[in-house]
């Protein structure tokens, strides 16, 4: 009974630890660090601080200023299957951009500098 009990009391921990983490991971990113749709074909939003592409949209997403889904492969990283409704499909797809170039590294292994302009386009693929 007792390590049903101790059990219990872990799991309470460690639940809350994450919620707590979780909460100051999405406040660290100051609130002008948002969106904004240049078009219903781009999103584009400024990074304030050094992190993966793919950190700064989830707290974006995490704040409600967008949304998107994907998957994680690996070895080769998050791939972005579709933000704020729009799917890839048909050939088109969303490419990243960093500061006007496209990125030669995913949403999961390009890092921003603060001051870097972060934009995707739903385009025409490869």
């Amino acid at each position: 009974m007792k390590k049903y009990f101790a059990l219990v009391i872990a799991i309470i921990v460690l639940s809350g630890g994450a919620f707590f983490t979780q909460q100051w991971f999405i406040e660290s990113f100051p609130a002008w660090n948002s969106t904004r749709a240049a078009g219903p074909d781009s999103i584009t939003f400024t990074g304030t601080t050094t992190s993966p592409v793919l950190d700064v949209m989830h707290a974006l997403a995490g704040k409600g200023s967008f949304s998107f889904s994907g998957q994680d492969f690996p070895g080769l990283g998050f791939f972005v299957e579709e933000m704020n409704g729009r799917k890839n499909t048909d050939g088109y797809y969303w490419i990243l951009l960093v500061n006007g170039k496209k990125s030669d590294l995913g949403a999961s292994q390009a890092r921003l500098k603060e001051g870097d302009v972060v934009e995707w386009r739903y385009e025409k693929g490869y």
